[in-house]
């Protein structure tokens, strides 16, 4: 199960008048509230061991800046590489941007890490914003880069609380709105703010101050990256799959020069590679990245050429398997994994719950089973009536099928529930919607 947000929003509006020390430029009306999560020793225990590889990938990209290097990657069994757009340090002492949230994504395999976006401004920055997507499920971070910290200072699950409250929908997918910036010169003081899309205010994310710890690094950067090992199934990174069909895209991207905020562009901004790393580079070859327009909006995305059709796994960790239904291992499952002992009963079931749809109507459902005989299923919709689907035995209980069905589907998030109250239902893999 997802951890759930620690603590309440504050409602309160503050209107933050500069004092002396402020840094001009930075935005009004700011920390009107605290998002909630997770600091200390607490944010470092839930980050666990995605924390230690981002940790490493830093420490080679500062080993290969020092060397006059381009970015560093670790040993071809385990790949740990990124792309994205640099920022000079004497550019700017701020960073905003659109950072995309793939919506009902479920927990990475294998060891795998994806990082996307991760973004440190330019201008010694004391704290990297990032989207980390782990085996517990997404997490935004707030990396603390000053003072010889050098750890997560503080962890919010992106759970279904935080994205009905910190996201809007960009190009079909949410998007939480990101600031940060220098608030005080004096003791190199940085802020991140969230917008509240309920309070329509900016709430502080996370402070940090101090010496930056990074001297070797002569740039900000704002990045897709990820740390995985190959499958040896299919010889591709295991996010490759995990992740199939999701949309990652850094949008509206902007830099605080003295008082004024300006998109990222060629004067002020490059992309590592022109034109992007293809997708073999980071062990997908399915990986597409582009730069939509130079340099204020880049996406990735794995497999096709639009974000039109998302996959959920049966097993991710913010589903609901009720009564009896259970993950099994499975060798022949796209995550390892599958749910079995769903029917025999209503008290059985799995829901696959923050189904995503950017448009209300008719969705194409695809539900990917194994079976060693025939079976059924029945499927709903957010609690509504169910329809029942004949699924043929797939020739072993290792072996994937796939059924698929027309559902109706709101705007946001929804529930798929999978069932069978006559009878046993099919293991499930994963659903895809498109």
């Amino acid at each position: 199960m997802r951890r759930p947000l620690l603590s309440r929003l504050i409602p309160a509006v503050v209107l933050v008048v500069a004092t002396t020390g402020a840094v001009a430029g930075q935005s009004a009306a700011k920390a009107a509230g605290v998002v909630p999560g997770l600091t200390g020793a607490a944010a470092r225990q839930a980050a666990g061991p995605a924390a230690d590889r981002f940790r490493q990938l830093t420490e080679q990209r500062v080993q290969a800046a020092a060397a006059g290097h381009g970015a560093a990657s670790s040993a071809a069994a385990t790949l740990h590489t990124s792309w994205g757009i640099t920022m000079p340090v004497g550019v700017g002492t701020g960073f905003k941007a659109l950072q995309s949230v793939v919506g009902g994504a479920q927990p990475t395999n294998g060891g795998d890490f994806v990082y996307a976006p991760t973004a440190l401004p330019p201008g010694r920055a004391c704290m990297e914003i990032t989207t980390a997507y782990t085996p517990s499920g997404p997490d935004l971070w707030a990396w603390d880069w000053c003072g010889g910290r050098d750890q997560v200072g503080k962890l919010t699950a992106m759970d279904s609380t935080f994205l009905a409250t910190y996201t809007t929908t960009v190009n079909g997918h949410p998007a939480y709105d990101l600031d940060e910036h220098q608030t005080s010169a004096s003791g190199n003081v940085w802020t991140a703010y969230l917008y509240n899309y309920q309070t329509h205010a900016w709430d502080t994310f996370y402070t940090s101050s101090g010496t930056y710890d990074l001297s070797q690094y002569p740039f900000g950067w704002d990045m897709f990256e990820v740390y995985t090992t190959p499958d040896p199934g299919t010889g591709a990174g295991y996010y490759c799959h995990d992740l199939l069909g999701k949309p990652f895209e850094s949008s509206s991207v902007q830099l605080l020069t003295g008082s004024t905020w300006t998109p990222a562009a060629p004067g002020n901004s490059s992309p590592d590679s022109t034109p992007p790393a293809p997708g073999s580079s980071l062990d997908c070859p399915a990986l597409t990245i582009t730069l939509a327009h130079p340099n204020d909006d880049w996406t990735a995305l794995i497999g096709g050429t639009s974000g039109s059709s998302q996959s959920y796994e049966a097993e991710a960790a913010g589903n609901t398997l009720a009564g009896q239904a259970a993950v099994r291992s499975s060798s022949g499952a796209s995550g390892g994994a599958l749910v079995g002992y769903i029917g025999n009963g209503t008290a059985n079931y799995l829901q696959v719950n923050n189904v995503s749809a950017t448009t209300a109507g008719s969705h194409r459902l695809t539900i990917y089973y194994a079976a060693g005989e025939n079976r059924s299923l029945t499927v709903s919709i957010n609690g509504g009536a169910a329809t029942s689907l004949t699924t043929p035995g797939t020739g072993g209980w290792d072996t994937v099928g796939s059924v698929a069905t027309t559902v109706t589907l709101t705007a946001g998030t929804n529930t798929v529930r999978i069932g069978n109250p006559t009878g046993w239902a099919p293991d499930v893999d994963r659903i895809v919607v498109s």
